[in-house]
């Protein structure tokens, strides 16, 4: 009998997860991009031919010769955009109720027990309520945080893997939050009051602080914010359509997708590092159009936060200075926090550094096992069912870390230090870029092979051809 059949069954729990999804997240409209074009214009052959913009995809005809070749414009879907912010809520709801728990189980016992310390009350009940913060992280709000998406995507039948990736990303900052809030290391004013933590935890984004609590945001901000995302959606959709004719490789893959697959000499090929460049620059330009959003949501509810990316691939000095100031400075906080801090406190730079970067690894692996989690009990996926290359993510940031730390060890010799002083900061970002873009297919090889980029396109303006 279906649900709908008999009023008695119709609004259990199943029945009302997946109502919620079908009218929140839109997960049947957005399992595939069904759009038609808004418009219809037609571009010369022969400057097509000058951008070698269909070689490997279209094949020209004498009637496209001669009458030029139609392209259609789809325009943005507004739903993507409301399950987008759908998820934003979800996060929201999860993370104040993740924030309850840290500030009565972990913040305040942290702090009752640092007083003790302080009036040198060594005691039992001291021993304990030091122990309290890393036995309630450690057992219940991490493992809560890591396992909650699965149960998540599965009750609300979600399957566009974009919005399978925020609902990750959600209970992810969550989990590193716990870890700053346990070893004491939550930013500045943040647990002043249980106001402030909320506040901090439930966004998505870093939310500035002073002691008299979040700093305020204005009109002209959110404005300001506006325009930049804007311009992003169209910047974004304008190279996507590009990537798209080449199904986001310009050239035929290398490599297979597993972590056995991996040939260290395919990274140095020309071809190959032009598939990496393109593709890197396309994650760039995702983080930071969603970035922008994310900050424009932030200043009409009253906030200033830090800014998420800081063109890393064209004006960063240093590997360093490429992961530690320019690149996704959200989650670098929160793993420089809840990772570096804590286990600089016992062990080297270099040792905290590794561990950092390992810690990266992990939570992205666990990230793509959200991505690509089966759509049903039975296995199916929809429109493919996709399994990640486990263990390739993990060694590219491995291989930063290598980096990182042979910085530390000849960063200051004096011909990189000639090269930042006489070379245009492109150039030299360029070069930081390449010490890491042979292998940068080793992240990026399961969001190409698989359909994570054809699940974003429903969001962003594109330019298709006609048939």
């Amino acid at each position: 009998m279906s649900p709908s059949s008999n009023p008695a069954e119709s609004f259990d729990g199943e029945f009302i997860g997946k109502w919620i999804g079908r009218n929140f997240f839109f997960s049947d409209l957005l399992e595939s991009d069904t759009r038609s074009p808004c418009m219809t214009f037609s571009m010369p052959e022969s400057l097509l031919r000058l951008l070698r913009f269909l070689e490997r995809t279209t094949t020209i005809t004498d009637d496209d010769a001669d009458g030029g070749i139609q392209f259609g414009l789809l325009a943005p879907q507004l739903q993507f955009w409301l399950a987008l912010g759908s998820t934003l809520v979800w996060g929201l709801l999860f993370n104040t109720c993740i924030s309850l728990l840290v500030y009565n189980l972990i913040v305040l016992p942290r702090k009752r027990g640092n007083k003790n310390r302080t009036n040198k009350q060594n005691n039992n009940a001291e021993s304990s309520l030091l122990m309290t913060p890393y036995l309630v992280g450690f057992g219940i709000i991490m493992p809560l945080c890591a396992i909650s998406p699965y149960y998540a995507l599965r009750y609300f039948g979600i399957r566009n893997k974009i919005i399978k990736f925020f609902m990750g990303i959600a209970q992810l900052t969550s989990f590193f939050r716990c870890s700053e809030a346990m070893f004491g290391f939550l930013p500045a004013h943040v647990d002043d009051s249980l106001k402030n933590l909320i506040i901090y935890a439930a966004s998505p984004v870093e939310v500035k602080f002073n002691s008299n609590g979040p700093l305020k945001s204005t009109w002209t901000h959110a404005k300001d914010f506006l325009v930049n995302l804007i311009t992003w959606i169209i910047v974004l959709g304008m190279y996507s359509s590009i990537l798209l004719v080449y199904d986001y490789q310009p050239f035929p893959k290398a490599e297979g997708p597993a972590l056995q697959d991996i040939k260290l000499g395919t990274g140095f090929s020309p071809q190959q590092l032009i598939n990496n460049l393109s593709c890197v620059i396309l994650l760039q330009v995702y983080l930071t159009t969603f970035g922008a959003g994310l900050k424009f949501i932030a200043s009409i509810c009253g906030f200033q936060v830090i800014p998420i990316m800081l063109n890393p691939i064209f004006e960063s000095s240093s590997p360093s200075d490429f992961w530690g100031r320019r690149w996704n400075l959200v989650v670098h906080g929160i793993l420089k926090r809840g990772v570096y801090k804590p286990v600089r406190t016992k062990f080297s730079r270099s040792s905290a550094s590794l561990a950092t970067f390992l810690a990266s690894g992990i939570f992205h692996e666990w990230l793509l096992s959200v991505v690509f989690y089966p759509d049903s009990e039975d296995g199916t996926c929809s429109p493919i069912c996709y399994t990640p290359g486990y263990g390739r993510t993990s060694l590219f940031f491995v291989w930063n870390a290598i980096l990182i730390g042979f910085e530390y060890a000849v960063g200051g010799a004096a011909i990189f230090q000639l090269f930042r002083k006489h070379l245009p900061l492109t150039v030299v970002s360029l070069m930081v870029t390449s010490t890491a873009l042979p292998v940068a297919h080793w992240f990026t090889n399961d969001y190409v092979r698989s359909d994570y980029f054809n699940d974003a396109q429903a969001g962003f303006p594109f330019i298709v051809k006609v048939e």
